[in-house]
C-alpha cells in the first residue's frame, strides 16, 4: 500500500525503518532478560551455597546429619544455579539472538526490495541485489564474522 498510494521514497523509508526499529527494541528486551536471568541465577545458587554451608558450619558440633543436611544445600543450590544458567537461560538468549538476526536481514532485504521496487529499478537487478545481500550472509555464517 505504500507504494501503490505513491509515497514518496523518504516517507517509505522512514516507515519501513520505523517498524525495523520497533521489532530490534522488542527484541532487544526479551533477550536481555534471558542474559539477566543467565548471569543471576548462578549467584542466587552462590547465595544458596552461603546458607547451606553456615548451616553446615552451626551444626558442626552438634549431629553429624545437621552438616550432611547443610553440604547437601550448598551442592544442590550450586547444581541448580548453574543448571538455570547454562541449561535454560544461556541456549534461550542465544536463539532468541540467532532469530532477531535472521528477522533483521529479513526486514532488510524486504526494505531494499520495496525500496527499489518504488524507485522503479529493473527487476533483474533488484533480483541479483537482494541475492547478493543472502549470499553475503551465507558467507559471513559460513567463514565467521
Amino acid at each position: 500500500m505504500l507504494i501503490v498510494d505513491a509515497n514518496d521514497l523518504d516517507k517509505v523509508k522512514s516507515m519501513l525503518d520505523d517498524a525495523t526499529d520497533f521489532m530490534c527494541e522488542r527484541h532487544e528486551r526479551g533477550r536481555l532478560f534471558f542474559e539477566k536471568g543467565m548471569s543471576v541465577f548462578p549467584a542466587f545458587g552462590m547465595l544458596g551455597t552461603l546458607v547451606g554451608l553456615v548451616n553446615m558450619l552451626k551444626g558442626m558440633g552438634a549431629d553429624s546429619s545437621n552438616l550432611s543436611s547443610g553440604m547437601a544445600v550448598a551442592l544442590i543450590t550450586t547444581f541448580y544455579g548453574s543448571l538455570f544458567s547454562n541449561v535454560l537461560f544461556a541456549p534461550i538468549a542465544s536463539s532468541l539472538k540467532n532469530s532477531h538476526e535472521q528477522e533483521l536481514l529479513c526486514m532488510q532485504i524486504i526494505e531494499e526490495g520495496v525500496l527499489s521496487i518504488a524507485a522503479g529499478s529493473n527487476p533483474r537487478l533488484i533480483q541479483e541485489k537482494l541475492e547478493f545481500m543472502l549470499a553475503q550472509t551465507d558467507i559471513k555464517k559460513k567463514g565467521g564474522k
